[in-house]
């Protein structure tokens, strides 16, 4: 009778235990993190992301400046289905160009193929850092869609690298608000593009994305704002006379990823 009992007793605990781990298995998780010396809504613009993932039952690990250590940071994002940046961008990517984080430290791109490691091919969102959608802070008035898209490429390269399914950037408050509500709701990476920019911005680029270094059918979007010419009534010689200035144009919405990426996609990856 004592060996039954202690057989049964096993039994149940190998059940519990098998049962544990397949809940921790499948937890939805997300990494936001707000990098050093940014401004100080940037922390609040972030917990409104957090609302927004933790009510669709994510588990969100916060790395708001000072407490943003890349130790932690890697850690965390062993098992997150969404990492999310906002900070400043820098020029310490893979070619010398834009790429990588300002946390507690200088985290350059190549640090990030070599010591970022992703479970859940998640999707990478940028909001707010130079160069990570186009523009940076101390841009010419159009630096062209030519020098955005391969500003967008080299910040997302990266983290394509080690795993990432897609890379979204956007500048404007609230887009990238949006653009989770839309997501999360599982419509796909593609058509959330389109249908969020088309009617107030230009799109200058929605094509292939060709490098042979990553895999995958991998598309990238690059839109814009302003542009054309602005005109102006100056007094010469006491008679009013028009002139034209260029208009700024920013580069502030961009993706790269599969157009026909879904949630669904992230939470078969999730749930392996």
């Amino acid at each position: 009778m004592k060996t039954i009992t202690f057989l049964l007793f096993s039994i149940s605990f190998v059940c519990v235990g098998f049962a544990q781990n397949s809940a921790v298995a499948t937890q939805k998780e997300a990494v936001l993190i707000v990098g050093d010396r940014s401004p100080a809504d940037y922390k609040t613009r972030m917990e409104e992301l957090a609302v927004i993932l933790e009510s669709h039952k994510y588990k969100v690990h916060r790395f708001y400046s000072p407490n943003n250590k890349w130790v932690d940071i890697k850690k965390a994002a062993l098992n997150a289905s969404f990492f999310i940046y906002n900070g400043h961008g820098t020029t310490l990517g893979l070619d010398g160009g834009f790429g990588g984080l300002v946390i507690n430290e200088f985290i350059s791109a190549q640090r990030i193929v070599d010591e970022l490691k992703f479970n859940r091919n998640p999707v990478v969102i940028y909001q707010s850092a130079c160069g990570g959608a186009g523009s940076s802070d101390g841009d010419p008035l159009d630096i062209g869609v030519k020098e955005a898209a391969l500003r967008v490429a080299e910040t997302a390269k990266p983290f394509l690298m080690v795993g990432a399914s897609a890379y979204y950037a956007d500048n404007y408050y609230g887009g990238v608000n949006g653009f989770l509500q839309h997501f999360l709701a599982g419509e796909a990476l593609g058509a959330i593009y389109v249908e969020t920019v088309a009617s107030w911005t230009t799109i200058e680029m929605n094509q292939a994305l060709h490098d042979e270094t990553l895999a995958g059918d991998l598309n990238i979007g690059i839109s814009s704002t302003g542009g054309g010419k602005k005109e102006l009534i100056k007094l010469v010689n006491g008679k009013q006379v028009k002139t034209y200035e260029p208009q700024e144009k920013d580069y502030s919405i961009a993706y790269i990823g599969p157009v026909d990426l879904t949630l669904k996609d992230i939470a078969l990856v999730a749930g392996r």
